[in-house]
């Protein structure tokens, strides 16, 4: 008897197939999509360090809505003088 996995995306869908699933792993400054082949959440707290922040993604616009936010988000760090104005 084989026991099928249940993976939840930030959303709150839960599936069992996961065609047009992603992963994402976040950690400092980077956001990275990968997709889905193999990855479960047991693996995946394997093989990241504590920093990392990771997940499952249910599709394109779970991933498109990540990466907005990632985007919009504001640095954490303050800019250096050395920094400062550099977008113009």
């Amino acid at each position: 008897m084989t026991v099928a996995k249940t993976y939840k995306c930030r959303c709150g869908i839960e599936r069992r197939e996961v065609n047009h699933w992603f992963v994402y792993t976040r950690s400092g400054a980077g956001l990275e999509f990968h997709r889905w082949n193999w990855v479960g959440r047991e693996e995946l707290e394997n093989l990241f360090p504590d920093e990392t922040e990771f997940g499952h993604l249910c599709g394109q616009q779970c991933a498109h809505k990540l990466l907005d936010e990632f985007l919009n988000e504001r640095p954490t760090e303050e800019k250096g003088e050395d920094d400062a104005d550099v977008d113009g």
